[in-house]
């Protein structure tokens, strides 16, 4: 949790960063959600687990 609620602040502070150099005032906001999609996204592929193992099958025997 401490992984992503990181990368998660770092990709909106960098987002408002960057619209800061924009005209529009909006470009701040749009900044923010872009920076959290981004973060999230990077959140996600540092955290998952690609590799898919076999799962192990029971058996009954009556």
């Amino acid at each position: 949790m401490l992984v992503i609620a990181t990368v998660l602040a770092v990709g909106i502070v960098s987002g408002i960063w960057i619209a800061q150099f924009a005209t529009a005032s909006a470009a701040a906001v749009a900044g923010a959600l872009w920076g959290g999609l981004a973060g999230a996204l990077l959140g996600f592929v540092l955290l998952h687990d690609f590799h898919h193992r076999p799962r192990p099958v029971r058996v009954r025997r009556h």
